[in-house]
């Protein structure tokens, strides 16, 4: 009679243990998407929005998850009221290794309500995307960070070998703010100083079927470089028109920038990245990818990725015109013309060695080229066993068979500033997409639902590796 009501117990508890575990998994979730959520919906934009808003909201939740004293900070610019940055540290007595640092940048670009067919600030889930700006670049692995924190924080055997740390900084995707890592990097390095920091930078490529070919890890990326091709002149009354046009000469500068096509230079990380996604992607692009990974001089399938506007950033630099000043009254001769170009440079050409080539290109002495905003390059970050162990232990369960691509972004990243101050910086999320399904900094910015879920589960287990 004992051993049948013994029996009948442990089958009792083997059938509500799976139940019970499910519950804590959605539990867990729900608080993980209304983290994402709340960013989502703060505006953070250079325009209309708020970073402190962000972390105050950030700074509330890691309080009550037990965070205090040097181990929650929020770091804000004199001056710069909007521009919040928060650091949060978990601390490993005893450490004898340099801690991980988790950043996120929670500014957004801004978005125009008109434009929109959602409201950006909003957080939809439609059709199995979630649309809102920032949806995908980056509040999504911010929130995956800020979640990830506060259970870990709250988790009594969670016992890490080395500190963790977070920072989630503004001024990533703006000019016109002071960058929050920067900053914190001049003039608060023991904050955020850690042997290697995980960013934003690279994901996963999915088929146009929605099957996964490879999962992709940041490694190096292009510096953003802005330049100004203007023209002065004394102008004049518009009833007397010479030829001598400020306006027509700016037209003529650009319409030879917009033709130019720098040197195609394959770096060993396109390369490499080539040779594995090539085969998997398959198709015209995928041909001409294992092509060049094979022989990089390959002039045939160099031209058909020149020609598709994602790989022909990864494979040489590009300047682009982005913005256009003219002339000062409608009824005058236009006294000064001036176009904006947004320049990303691959990594060992100088801002320096852009500018001559502009010059060469334009070739036009009454046209001035000017570099209106200078940034250091930055070196690839080596591929450790260190980084790399996790990542491919990982992949291997949540993916089988699922090759690693080793990515150079064509976008720049925070990681430029943490690559120069000695803070080797990985991009990887998890968060598998189709090229430019995102639409990240345009209308309707989406993410998978699956893939945010699914980038949650790969980082919080990369994370505990690394720090166990």
């Amino acid at each position: 009679m004992r051993i049948t009501t013994l029996a009948a117990s442990l089958a009792f508890v083997a059938a509500i243990t799976p139940a019970a575990s499910a519950q804590k998994a959605d539990a867990g979730r729900a608080a993980f998407r209304a983290i994402y959520e709340e960013m989502v919906e703060i505006d953070s934009s250079p325009t209309t929005g708020s970073c402190t808003k962000v972390v105050k909201a950030a700074e509330t939740r890691l309080k009550v998850a037990g965070f205090s004293g040097d181990d929650l900070q929020l770091v804000i610019p004199d001056g710069k009221p909007d521009d919040g940055n928060i650091v949060a540290r978990i601390r490993a007595p005893g450490a004898t290794k340099k801690g991980v640092l988790l950043l996120g940048h929670i500014d957004v670009v801004d978005a125009k309500r008109a434009d929109w067919e959602r409201d950006p600030f909003t957080l939809f889930e439609e059709n199995g995307y979630f649309y809102g700006r920032g949806t995908a670049d980056m509040k999504g692995q911010a929130a995956v960070w800020l979640d990830l924190m506060i259970r870990l924080k709250q988790e009594k055997t969670f016992k890490p070998k080395r500190d963790l740390i977070m920072a989630l900084t503004c001024g990533e995707e703006t000019s016109n703010r002071v960058n929050g890592v920067d900053y914190i990097v001049q003039n608060k390095r023991e904050l955020i100083d850690a042997a290697f920091a995980l960013n934003e930078g690279a994901g996963g490529l999915l088929s146009e079927d929605g099957k996964p070919l490879a999962l992709q890890v940041q490694a190096g990326e292009k510096i953003h470089q802005v330049y100004t091709v203007e023209v002065t002149n004394p102008g004049g009354h518009s009833s007397r028109p010479v030829p001598d046009n400020a306006i027509y000469s700016l037209m003529a500068a650009t319409e030879k920038v917009s033709k130019l096509s720098f040197p195609v230079q394959v770096t060993p990380v396109v390369r490499e990245y080539f040779k594995i996604t090539g085969p998997m992607l398959g198709g015209e692009i995928g041909a001409a990818m294992t092509a060049v990974g094979k022989d990089p001089n390959d002039q045939a399938a160099l031209k058909t990725l020149l020609a598709d506007p994602s790989y022909n950033a990864s494979l040489h630099t590009t300047c682009v015109a982005t913005q256009i000043e003219a002339g000062h009254a409608p009824n005058a001769l236009p006294q000064r013309a001036k176009a904006t170009l947004s320049c990303r440079v691959m990594q060992g050409t100088t801002p320096e060695q852009v500018k001559e080539t502009l010059e060469k290109t334009v070739n036009d002495p009454e046209v001035k080229v000017a570099i209106e905003r200078r940034r250091d390059g930055s070196k690839a970050p080596e591929l450790t066993d260190e980084v790399m162990k996790p990542v491919r232990d990982t992949a291997k369960k949540m993916w089988p068979g699922i090759p690693i691509a080793p990515l150079m972004t064509a976008g720049a990243t925070d990681g430029r500033f943490l690559m120069n101050a000695g803070i080797p910086t990985y991009g990887m999320s998890g968060m598998f997409s189709t090229s430019g399904e995102t639409n990240a900094h345009g209308l309707n910015e989406k993410i998978r639902v699956k893939s945010l879920y699914e980038g949650r589960d790969f980082l919080e287990a990369v994370v505990r590796a690394y720090v166990k």
